[in-house]
């Protein structure tokens, strides 16, 4: 006989550490019952089933609930193995021939920092508003946060009426 890791010949380490059986019952040779299979399985009900008491309607109880669960395994798996083979989908497209299309409006944004003395008094006409530098009035908005500098000329360039 060949000796395995449990250190009892015929017998997997596996079963020794699974089932904490007593190292009697694995060296006589009989294999393992179903009752200590049961009381160390992790398998819901199955030590409630197979106890070592006589049989009893708690027993019955448990054998059912275990069946009848495993029968509704059975069933909702079945069902969705079949309708995942039926390769269900849904396609639903709406096809409309256009003649003419109205192509968007496209703006590129250059997102460097302007240089404010390279700015003219046209530039400031036609763009302050839009750079948030003047008002709709063409007057400058906000002089309390600007750069003394920078609203010294900016007040100089604004000025539209000479």
């Amino acid at each position: 006989h060949a000796c395995t890791k449990s250190g009892h010949p015929g017998v997997p380490a596996r079963t020794m550490m699974d089932l904490k059986v007593d190292e009697e019952e694995v060296d006589s040779g009989q294999p393992v019952s179903i009752q200590a299979f049961a009381s160390s399985s992790t398998l819901h009900g199955l030590s409630h089933i197979f106890s070592y008491e006589r049989l009893s309607l708690k027993r019955v109880v448990w054998a059912l609930c275990f069946l009848g669960s495993l029968a509704l395994l059975a069933l909702v798996c079945t069902n969705r193995i079949q309708y995942y083979f039926l390769y269900p989908h849904v396609t639903k497209l709406d096809e409309v021939a256009a003649t003419r299309l109205t192509f968007p409006a496209v703006t590129f944004c250059n997102l460097n920092e302007f240089r404010f003395s390279r700015v003219t008094k046209n530039d400031l006409y036609h763009a302050g508003e839009l750079l948030a530098l003047l008002n709709n009035r063409y007057e400058i908005p906000d002089t309390q946060t600007a750069d003394e500098k920078q609203l010294e000329i900016l007040q100089d360039k604004a000025n539209f009426r000479n």
